[in-house]
């Protein structure tokens, strides 16, 4: 029988040791993944920005201090990246289903109203299209601006996103006849109003006819206020 005292404490102490080291250990490696997803959400963030900035650029014509070579590289970049890896993660919810439903009405209730008004009263003479995109109507001046320069995609991108409620064509030739806006209480707020400013000088300078209508629920009549 072994009786060194020492040798039971040697063996505690090897096994603090241990201890010690394997705590050192998994701290670092912890450390490690904690510091390398910061710098994958930094990174993420950093391109978030840089797409924002490089829309900006595309959508008010606007390079500032980037020299145009830089920002289409940039734009490059990022159409690689990030609306890659936004393309395949879309992709990948529609592949498991159930990624979309259908809207229950194409129209609301006062757009509906007013369709079925303007068909009554010109649906012998024009057709009428509902929710048609503006670039479908105008588009910039390519005997001014050449495709995708600076000047263009500005005025491009500042219409892209926009619809107008109504578009009245000639039946003959499909020729605009003019189009249609219903301003409901939304057009009242300062973005809106902004937005009809903007469509206003838009449509006066492409030489389309837009009248702005106002649905009367009362009488079931539309009132053309401008």
């Amino acid at each position: 029988m072994n009786s060194n005292p020492f040798i039971g404490l040697e063996s505690f102490f090897i096994n603090i040791v241990f201890f010690v080291i394997a705590v050192a250990i998994c701290t670092a490696i912890l450390q490690a993944l904690i510091s390398k997803k910061s710098k994958v959400v930094n990174a993420k963030k950093r391109k978030h920005r840089e797409y924002v900035r490089a829309m900006n650029y595309r959508r008010d014509g606007v390079v500032g201090n980037v020299k145009k070579e830089q920002e289409e590289e940039m734009l490059l970049k990022l159409k690689k990246g990030l609306e890659g890896k936004e393309k395949t993660y879309a992709e990948e919810l529609i592949r498991h289903g159930g990624a979309y439903v259908a809207k229950s009405q194409m129209m609301s209730k006062s757009e509906q109203g007013v369709y079925k008004i303007l068909e009554k009263a010109y649906g012998d003479k024009y057709y009428i299209f509902c929710q048609v995109r503006v670039v479908d109507i105008v588009q910039p001046n390519i005997t001014k601006y050449q495709t995708w320069t600076k000047e263009y995609k500005s005025l491009f991108w500042q219409v892209s996103q926009w619809h107008f409620d109504y578009v009245m064509c000639n039946k003959d030739d499909f020729s605009i006849f003019c189009a249609l806006e219903l301003d409901d209480p939304s057009h009242e707020r300062e973005d809106r109003k902004r937005r009809d400013r903007i469509l206003n000088s838009v449509c006066e300078d492409a030489g389309v006819a837009l009248k702005r209508m106002r649905l009367n629920h009362e009488d079931k009549k539309v009132e053309v206020i401008a």
